[in-house]
């Protein structure tokens, strides 16, 4: 008795709890960060390298594998086993119940080569290209969350295929080679990425547009008055972190983690540069020529600059070093005119210690003396040192002034308005270029989009020995959502599609794209009912987000017509004989619903001389002026009317119905007519 109890507590443990794997992560809703709603699982996963896709198999055991950083850095890739730019990694992840179902996110904080994420074995994300052959590799960064969902509370396998066949360039340079990954919660990050890219991106556009403003203005004022060359080292200082600025900002938005290489040399070069021309600006406040010292920090600067180029990492004490050195000889300037009592060193001093102290607060962010952000010792003390610069030549435009007698006071006062309003219009021709460049790009993606999408559609109207067949199709935008086409199979039997995606513009293209593979591939293999299945599931697990497209399905038996619909308007059937027009409908879902809608499916026979009317419902949707819809009655009548009609006349018919209801109203909806009109196999009418 007492065995079988112990065997029954074991069986209704085994029943409870399945075993965890001595590695296994295991994660609930109380591991969310409160700060970021961000759960920081280990970056030390099981590792092997090579190439084998079984690898990413739940059921393949890891146990022998390495254990390793996935960072790839400088101090951890040369203790990797046999690293030849491609290899596996595994981690094993176990969420409770609290997390089952919940809308996750995988978080991307760091990816410098291309990968392939597998979870239990299948496929969610692919990063860049993943190739065994060098050549092939195409690295890819980004930070966009990518959903993650966890069916239940066992064991599952995250697995990454993994390629950076220049790791070492990265490591050279200071970065590391490979990737980081955490879970965070979807909603929460999806919201935080987009408000957070928009402000940051925009903030330091705003940042770098004031510093070209800046730098075009005092080189104009420099060209027209060559003798003020503080103006030249103001620009050229300004100039360098305007270049500085611009190079952080593509550093962080490129997709190309390669080119945030070059960006990053190309960054400490105008860092380098800034420092130099504050140093030379400072001399040309106080000192008629500079001493000789200045020549000594210029050529240092300018072996320091090209060295960067090729060394990068290798001189990154150096350069702080004479960072340091150049801030020194700066505050020196700075008290040496103190006591000497120039004029207005107040002012511009105080610029000038808001510079060094931001460039001393980023240099010793740099160093990992303190946890900050960089990129603010640049913004707040540039800012201070343009502030004060502007002060300083107020006053100094001032003094000047008022040493002038009443006429020349006059003059300047004509003539500061005169460079005033040009400033102005410069800045205006700037931001007019800027808006036209932009313009011109958007229409052209446009553009390509739209051929694209008209490239998707037949080439031309098949020829079918039963119907006389005429389309119509107008987008309201330059990528619409309407889709139609043809398929033949091995018998002749014609599969005709009409959809209608949600909305239009570049998402409705891709759904329109979406659904002519599926058509092209399904409609010979399966009848209509599957076809809608099978097609609402795919686009269901491509996760577009409220993205989905009705459909109508005809096969066409020479004059035997199956039909089904899954959310499009009613086919219009005219009689020919009877002179009537029936609605035939089939009430059904949208593909790519969540819910596995019945859909239905009707079969009839037509006689030559009868005509069947598909249509999208931008159609029956079309407003007049009084913003009055059409409705499906105008086109019954018309339709009712049409007997003797070819499919070209009557599509024209309908054509001329649209034009005379919606006038100078502009569409809002894309449109699409099809008419199919039966004919005898001798193509009599």
């Amino acid at each position: 008795m007492i065995l079988v109890c112990v065997l029954a507590i074991q069986e209704s443990f085994a029943q409870d709890f399945d075993p965890l794997p001595g590695d296994t992560v295991v994660i609930s809703q109380t591991d969310f960060s409160p700060e970021d709603e961000t759960i920081y699982i280990t970056n030390s996963w099981k590792f092997k390298a090579g190439d084998n896709y079984t690898w990413a198999s739940p059921a393949f055991s890891d146990t022998a594998w390495q254990k390793v950083s996935t960072y790839l850095g400088p101090s951890e890739l040369p203790f990797i086993d046999e690293w030849k730019g491609i290899g596996w990694f595994r981690v094993h992840i176990r969420v409770d119940s609290s997390l089952v179902s919940y809308p996750l996110a995988l978080l991307i904080e760091q990816h410098n080569g291309a990968s392939e994420i597998y979870l239990d074995g299948k496929l969610l994300y692919k990063l860049g290209s993943v190739s065994s052959f060098e050549e092939d590799f195409i690295p890819y960064r980004d930070n966009i969350p990518r959903p993650l969902i966890f069916k239940d509370t066992k064991d599952h396998v995250l697995s990454v295929r993994y390629a950076n066949y220049d790791a070492e360039a990265f490591n050279n340079n200071g970065y590391t080679a490979g990737f980081r990954f955490l879970i965070g919660d979807l909603d929460h990050h999806i919201g935080t990425s987009i408000e957070g890219t928009s402000f940051s991106l925009w903030t330091k556009m705003f940042y770098a547009g004031i510093l070209l403003a800046f730098t075009i203005i005092h080189f104009l004022l420099y060209a027209f008055y060559p003798t003020e060359k503080r103006n030249l080292f103001f620009s050229l200082f300004t100039g360098f972190l305007a270049l500085l600025t611009y190079t952080i900002i593509e550093s962080e938005y490129t997709e190309s983690p390669l080119t945030v290489i070059t960006f990053y040399r190309v960054s400490l070069i105008a860092w380098l540069m800034t420092i130099i021309y504050a140093l030379r600006f400072s001399y040309s406040l106080f000192y008629e020529k500079p001493p000789k010292a200045f020549w000594g920090f210029f050529g240092i600067g300018i072996i320091l600059a090209i060295g960067t180029w090729f060394e990068a990492q290798y001189l990154d004490l150096f350069r702080q070093l004479f960072v340091f050195a150049a801030l020194i000889e700066i505050m020196r300037v700075l008290f040496v005119s103190f006591f000497n009592k120039r004029e207005g060193v107040w002012v511009i001093g105080t610029g000038l210690i808001c510079l060094v102290a931001g460039i001393l607060y980023t240099v010793l962010a740099n160093l990992n003396f303190f946890d900050g952000d960089a990129d603010l010792g640049n913004l707040f003390g540039s800012a201070g040192l343009i502030i004060g610069m502007s002060i300083y030549l107020s006053k100094d435009f001032a003094r000047t002034n008022k040493r002038l007698q009443f006429k020349l006071i006059e003059v300047k006062h004509l003539s500061d308005r005169s460079l005033q309003q040009e400033r102005i219009n410069k800045q205006k021709e700037i931001e007019r270029k800027l808006l036209e460049a932009e313009n011109e790009r958007k229409s052209s993606e446009l553009e390509e989009a739209r051929t694209l999408q008209l490239s998707m559609l037949p080439k031309q109207i098949p020829d079918s020995e039963y119907w006389d067949i005429a389309v119509f199709m107008e987008t309201a935008q330059e990528v619409g959502g309407d889709y139609y086409d043809f398929a033949f199979d091995k018998e002749g039997i014609m599969s005709v599609a009409l959809g209608d995606a949600t909305g239009h513009g570049m998402k409705a293209g891709i759904m329109v794209a979406t659904a002519k593979s599926y058509f092209h591939t399904l409609a010979n293999e399966y009848d209509l009912i599957e076809m809608l299945r099978r097609m609402s599931s795919g686009i269901r697990n491509m996760n577009l987000r409220m993205m989905f497209i009705s459909m109508l399905f005809l096969k066409c038996n020479k004059h035997s017509i199956q039909y089904t619909s899954a959310g499009m308007p009613p086919v219009l059937y005219f009689n020919g004989k009877e002179g009537s027009v029936k609605r035939i409908l089939t009430k059904g879902m949208p593909l790519g619903s969540a819910v596995d809608y019945p859909y239905q499916q009707k079969t009839f026979e037509v006689t030559p001389g009868d005509t069947i009317l598909l249509m999208s419902d931008g159609l029956m949707e079309l407003f007049n002026e009084k913003r009055e819809l059409l409705g499906i009655e105008p086109i019954e009548e018309l339709l009712t009317n049409s007997g003797g009609l070819s499919a070209d006349e009557l599509l024209s018919s309908i054509k001329e119905l649209a034009d005379k209801w919606a006038g100078d109203k502009p569409q809002e909806d894309d449109i699409t007519i099809m008419v199919l009109h039966a004919r005898n196999p001798e193509g009599k009418a």
